[in-house]
């Protein structure tokens, strides 16, 4: 069984990331020994020589050195604390740009067959809040690698909750200012070598402290992948389909003001890729059209705003055994998918800020829950 490995971090980005990099030691080093075997079974290469023309071909790291230079240090810093090479945990962080990149090294145009799935629902809530939550489905592999940052001074007087796999910067999160992010794979969407990773987008847009800055920030920039984000202040509250050079915004038809929800197609934008004909890509599109449709069902003309219990019930939905919402292990493994429901979050957003995270589809685990009040107390604990 899956558990949650939490870790609290602070100090300069280089001391953020080797305190992460000791504490989560031995699952970081595992990740790294995981994703090398994943790398070798799928390029027929040595796991070295694939991440050294990896990060040789793209330009990422100018993208990262001209948004968020100190999140590069922070990876440096994981790799010293956890005693792995630089360029490997540097290479690790860029799970999406590294799917697209190895299927087009195959030469193989199926990148907008097999990308991650993720099911994300939003509602903003009485009184200047909102509930933004997602379940995180990411490759099979990574069971057992959960964990939670908990993020100190992740901007000046800023505290944020992060939802990771060990050895990354981060995934999706809560900060003390109210402002929350999700995110969803759009594998349909253009790519870019030379665009801002998906991590460092989520990391930056989490040292923000509303939301006008964040979705302005999301539409700066040259994205490195296709990402759905979905963001909130509790006053404010977007969908935004991100390709490399467009951010367009995105609300699903008769849903209720202020409620959102999305799987992993775009539905707004049409920078698009050509459409791959393999069958692999086909079971992608059918898996997150129903899945899709799973929450049009249960969310659509439901009255605004959405109950907490209504989104749990949601994203723990297996409505479609061969399309869950909520993927177990043995589901993935039954159907042979390669993905299963790694995390599910809900970010609550109040005069108080909650984590409710349950490493592991929300089907078959629990939630538990964080407390982070707001800026100016900078407390968080464990409820």
């Amino acid at each position: 069984m899956a558990r949650l490995a939490v870790a609290e971090i602070g100090g300069s980005a280089r001391e953020r990331g080797r305190q992460h990099g000791r504490q989560l030691k031995a699952l970081v080093r595992e990740r790294d020994r995981r994703w090398r075997a994943e790398i070798e079974a799928f390029m027929a290469m040595p796991a070295d020589r694939f991440i050294g023309r990896f990060l040789a071909e793209t330009r990422f790291v100018a993208a990262i050195e001209r948004h968020a230079p100190d999140l590069l240090e922070e990876v440096r810093g994981i790799a010293e604390g956890a005693e792995l090479p630089e360029d490997a945990l540097l290479a690790a962080q860029f799970m999406d740009e590294e799917w697209w990149y190895s299927v087009q090294l195959k030469q193989r145009r199926e990148a907008a067959g097999t990308a991650h799935h993720c099911s994300g629902i939003a509602s903003l809530t009485p009184g200047g809040g909102a509930l933004l939550a997602q379940n995180m489905d990411l490759a099979r592999w990574s069971d057992g690698l959960q964990a939670l940052l908990l993020i100190r001074d992740i901007a000046p007087g800023l505290d944020a909750y992060v939802l990771t796999m060990a050895g990354m910067i981060g995934l999706c999160g809560v900060n003390s200012a109210g402002l929350a992010v999700t995110v969803n794979t759009l594998g349909d969407l253009n790519s870019a070598s030379d665009g801002l990773p998906v991590a460092f987008v989520s990391r930056t847009l989490l040292a923000r402290t509303g939301y006008d800055e964040a979705a302005r920030f999301l539409g700066e920039i040259r994205h490195a992948s296709g990402q759905n984000y979905i963001l909130s202040d509790g006053r404010q509250l977007g969908d935004f389909e991100c390709s490399t050079d467009h951010a367009v915004a995105f609300t699903p038809q008769d849903a209720a003001p202020g409620c959102l929800w999305h799987t992993n197609h775009a539905l707004a934008n049409r920078d698009l890729l050509p459409p791959s004909a393999s069958e692999e890509a086909a079971r992608f599109r059918r898996n997150t059209r129903q899945r899709l449709a799973a929450l049009e069902t249960r969310l659509k003309g439901r009255a605004a705003p959405f109950e907490q219990a209504v989104i749990r019930e949601t994203l723990a939905s297996q409505d479609d055994p061969d399309n869950p919402v909520s993927v177990t292990t043995e589901n993935a493994d039954r159907r042979r998918s390669g993905f299963f429901t790694f995390a599910s979050v809900i970010w609550e957003i109040g005069p108080e800020i909650r984590a409710h995270v349950a490493p592991g589809a929300p089907s078959q685990f629990p939630y538990e829950s964080f407390r982070l009040e707001r800026s100016a107390t900078r407390r968080a604990v464990a409820e």
